[in-house]
């Protein structure tokens, strides 16, 4: 309604002051060069008026087609920025699927569409990575170097680079120096430390995470091994992590040699149903046992924290219990908990204790006939499924770092691959997450 009134009082004001101007022209004369030009107020008005608007279109004609390139410009890259959009959601599918081709010809689209040399020779370098063209990775990484922007990915890079080269020594140099000049970082570290656990030693390992102020959650369990590796205090290892059964063994050791039993069981009650290691429950009941009377307490102990969790769905705390009983030659008691274990369930572990009580009393009677054995529990590589005999923080099969668990554990032990393996595969997951900045 203002609006409508505003024009309203334009429309008549300017109608107004031309009807005046026609009613009250007057007359001009202008004499030029021996010209005499004679005209009302009007007609000069509408002269100049008319000068006025001839000048504006030509201003206006050569503004549009000045324009005309810049236009074209704004709508070419226009485009270009829909077809850099498609290009990442195409790069982030080829990420998914570890894609080196699609992920390769995205990234040059990338390239193309935006001119951008980071970005683009970033996912170049591991597209050729992924797919084994090391000469190709090779130029890129080059590319990553010469960007000053790019200096450090550039660096975690060429590690990577040199490990798909199988140039350990090269790596591991370039490594010293990189913990040097970055003196807090994490990955640097834990991958110099990683080679040094590979040639096992154990020392110069834990040395270089015992630098760092903080420590993720996922590598505290490898760094508590360590500990242990090296010689260090139990106590701090298992502060550190109660999901490795060595260092949970250790500590025990710890107690014991103190002969603080109560503190040992203690260790055990926190950890058993977590781990489910009969190497816990034998190592309580066998180390530097001084007595009958002591295995008897002990064996007492491991009852009292044990039994609550009998009928839990797990055997091995029947196996157990029944080792215990074996051990304080409570011959019954250790048959007993061995009968409560379904035969479709028995291992060998089961049928070498059912003998050894045999041959200590005659009740107790082995039903061979009747049994179908089971594969006994072992420890396994979570990165190539190498079974072994015992726990080694190095696979003997692939290589791998801190992966040999205990097939009985419940622990969730899907965590992080060992970085020699997985980022020869994907080298995305090794390279530093994106931070927001403020």
């Amino acid at each position: 309604m203002i609006k409508a009134l505003k024009l309203f009082l334009i429309f008549v004001i300017t109608s107004s002051l031309i009807v005046w101007l026609y009613n009250n022209s007057g007359k001009v004369e202008i004499i030029s060069n021996n010209y005499l030009i004679q005209t009302d107020i009007f007609g000069l008005s509408l002269a100049i008026f008319s000068l006025f608007l001839l000048i504006f279109s030509v201003l206006l004609f050569f503004r549009i087609f000045k324009s005309i390139p810049k236009d074209f410009k704004f709508k070419k890259r226009g485009k270009y920025l829909q077809l850099a959009n498609d290009s990442l959601d195409n790069i982030a599918e080829a990420i998914l699927l570890g894609d080196p081709i699609i992920l390769e010809k995205n990234s040059r689209k990338l390239k193309k569409y935006l001119n951008n040399d980071f970005f683009s020779s970033f996912m170049l370098f591991n597209s050729a990575l992924i797919s084994g063209d090391l000469e190709e990775s090779k130029k890129y990484l080059k590319i990553l170097e010469s960007i000053p922007k790019a200096n450090y990915i550039a660096k975690r890079a060429k590690i990577i680079f040199l490990f798909k080269n199988n140039k350990i020594l090269d790596a591991k140099n370039l490594l010293l120096d990189l913990c040097k000049e970055y003196p807090k970082d994490i990955w640097f570290h834990d991958k110099l430390s990683r080679i040094y656990a590979l040639e096992k030693n154990w020392k110069e390992a834990h040395g270089l995470i015992s630098r760092l102020q903080s420590l993720p959650s996922e590598k505290k369990n490898y760094f508590a091994n360590l500990k242990i590796l090296s010689g260090e205090a139990p106590l701090e290892a298992f502060q550190l992590s109660e999901s490795s059964i060595e260092v949970v063994k250790e500590t025990m050791k710890y107690y014991l040699d103190k002969n603080e039993l109560k503190k040992a069981i203690n260790v055990v009650n926190k950890t058993w149903m977590k781990l489910l290691c009969i190497e816990i429950i034998e190592l309580f009941m066998d180390y530097k046992v001084q007595s009958e009377k002591e295995l008897l307490q002990r064996y007492k102990l491991i009852l009292k924290n044990l039994k609550k969790n009998i009928n839990e769905k797990s055997n091995e705390t029947k196996l157990a219990l029944a080792y215990a009983s074996f051990k304080a030659s409570i011959w019954g008691e250790s048959q007993n908990f061995l009968d409560q274990i379904d035969k479709n369930e028995w291992d060998e572990r089961v049928i070498d204790l059912y003998r050894k009580i045999s041959e200590q009393t005659k009740k107790a009677i082995l039903p061979i006939a009747k049994i179908n054995l089971i594969e006994k529990p072992v420890w396994k590589c979570t990165s190539c499924e190498f079974q072994t005999d015992r726990w080694q923080l190095v696979c003997k099969n692939c290589s791998s770092l801190d992966t040999i668990v205990w097939s009985k554990s419940n622990y969730d032990f899907a965590k992080e691959r060992d970085f020699f393996r997985e980022f020869l595969q994907n080298s995305f997951g090794h390279l530093p997450k994106m931070k927001r900045e403020n």
